[in-house]
């Protein structure tokens, strides 16, 4: 791993579940945009699993949802907790099983909320958004402007990707160090969208 920041993605395994959107939470949406939430964050705010994927019901440390919010056990945040990334809040959720019952209401949405404008465009290969012109719907390579990165930033969202959050190669790699499950890293000259 360089010292470029990586992607946080997610890794099902062979048992994991995937999660639906978000319910109860108003303007969802905002959860992959890098909007601060954590004021009036509806105490009810959950995710189901989803039943396109019936047979996956494990719990990860890290679950896949339709939102792409970071959904991770208290152990993961507390552990991203720890190391005081700024920039950075941890809303409270719960997860419901299949058969619509709590199957959990030890989970948070770690919620980085910085934006950078870190990507090179004239180096990397892109296409715009017909929709919205300051998002990007595809890239197939992505280079990242060094002098915009800021080496206290543990975890921050690139602008025109805001869904997509970087992470600081140390902590990912003390991620995968603890051993924490359903998470993965990709470099940045791997990654595609």
């Amino acid at each position: 791993m360089s010292n470029m920041p990586v992607v946080w993605e997610w890794d099902v395994g062979g048992s994991f579940c995937v999660l639906t959107g978000i319910q109860n939470v108003a303007d969802e949406y905002q959860l992959s945009k890098g909007v601060q939430r954590a004021q009036g964050f509806p105490r009810d705010a959950a995710f189901q699993m989803d039943p396109r994927h019936a047979k996956y019901v494990a719990l990860a440390d890290s679950i896949g949802n339709l939102n792409r919010a970071i959904v991770v056990s208290r152990e993961l945040k507390e552990f991203v907790e720890a190391r005081q990334p700024p920039d950075v809040e941890y809303l409270p959720v719960s997860i419901f099983n299949h058969k619509k019952k709590l199957a959990s209401a030890e989970y948070f949405v770690i919620n980085p909320f910085r934006v950078v404008d870190c990507i090179d465009k004239e180096k990397s290969s892109y296409r715009w958004n017909n929709i919205d012109p300051e998002k990007m719907s595809s890239c197939s390579r992505m280079v990242l402007k060094p002098e915009t990165l800021d080496e206290r930033l543990l975890m921050f969202r690139p602008r025109h990707v805001e869904y997509h959050v970087m992470v600081h190669p140390e902590l990912a790699r003390a991620l995968e160090g603890a051993g924490f499950s359903g998470l993965r890293f990709t470099p940045i000259d791997e990654f595609e969208t």
